[in-house]
């Protein structure tokens, strides 16, 4: 193969990869507005903590929802991040999941382990 179609084999791997990787950051920049959603979300709970432990915040606005019976609903926006939090009266520990575009329904996983994959656990 020439030196130009290996070139361009690159550049559209590379570019496939960072649309790929980018891809909810680029949706932010091409369509700013974003419409206001309730979000219903599943706790897919790996811990050995009871549900209602949990909250799915918002990182935009900071508001958060508490799951009961593995459910929550939120209302926010389009494209906003969540992650998965330990509720706020639990101040001692704290537990925080990969942040996510929020999606109408939804599923977010609380694995508590020391991965950073999949979130983070501290004892104060």
């Amino acid at each position: 193969m020439s030196a130009k179609i290996v070139g361009a084999l690159i550049t559209a791997g590379v570019t496939s990869l960072s649309a790929y990787q980018f891809w909810y950051e680029l949706g932010d920049l091409m369509w700013p507005s974003r419409d206001v959603i309730v979000a219903e979300i599943t706790l897919d709970n790996r811990c050995d903590f009871r549900d209602y432990v949990f909250v799915v915040r918002d990182l935009n606005s900071g508001k958060y929802a508490s799951f009961a019976g593995g459910r929550a609903k939120l209302r926010t926006r389009e494209r906003n991040r969540v992650t998965v939090e330990f509720a706020p009266q639990y101040r001692d520990v704290q537990f925080r999941s990969s942040e996510v575009p929020v999606q109408r329904e939804m599923t977010l996983v609380a694995a508590c382990s020391r991965s950073p994959i999949a979130g983070t656990l501290w004892f104060g």
